[in-house]
């Protein structure tokens, strides 16, 4: 068996370097998500203009202005649809937007859509980071193998997603839009974590 290492060593090395590199390659992408957990979920907020299949003009902004947390509240706010900011005739907001509002259990990655009643029944902290340290941050990727196919010369893909983050670890949010699908990029509202967190 040692005479059959000695006289195959290279090429045993070319085997297992390779896969030693997938193995490197996987623990270093996915790992971190193991240990990334909060006792906190959080509510959001998302809109549509009446055309599934179609991003809504200034969805992100009109959210900002609809919805806000006040002494730990959901508060609903007027907004002014008639309100043209860079005085080009057109309105910034459509008057046809859709809101919905989602609460996410953190802990199975879950939304569900709750009622504006049940949501400003919940005591609210709206920082973007929980009392447990765990943020909730955008991030656009670009991946030019696809996974590990980039060692055997696979495609490219990009993707732009919602992640619970705490330090360089991070985990991916499964959310809903209007169509209860994943999201559109940028059809998202953070409005606030739960308090007091599960026990």
């Amino acid at each position: 068996m040692k005479e059959f290492l000695k006289k195959n060593f290279a090429v045993l090395l070319a085997f297992i370097l390779p896969i030693l590199l997938i193995v490197i390659v996987a623990l270093n992408t996915y790992l971190p998500s193991l240990f990334i957990s909060t006792n906190y979920n959080f509510v959001y907020t998302s809109c549509a203009d009446g055309r599934d299949y179609y991003y809504p003009y200034y969805c992100d902004n009109y959210l900002q202005k609809r919805y806000s947390v006040v002494n730990n509240k959901l508060s609903l706010n007027n907004v002014d649809l008639t309100q043209d900011s860079n005085k080009d005739g057109v309105a910034d907001f459509k008057q046809n937007y859709n809101t919905r509002i989602f609460l996410h259990d953190t802990k199975k990655n879950e939304s569900r859509e709750i009622s504006l009643t049940e949501a400003q029944m919940l005591t609210l902290n709206n920082l973007l980071t929980s009392p447990d340290g765990v943020t909730v941050s955008s991030n656009y990727s670009y991946n030019g193998g696809g996974d590990f196919l980039f060692l055997f010369g696979g495609g490219g893909r990009s993707s732009y997603g919602y992640y619970l983050t705490k330090g360089k670890s991070k985990s991916k949010l499964n959310l809903i839009n209007n169509t209860d699908q994943y999201y559109y990029q940028n059809n998202f509202q953070f409005i606030g974590w739960i308090l007091p967190g599960r026990n």
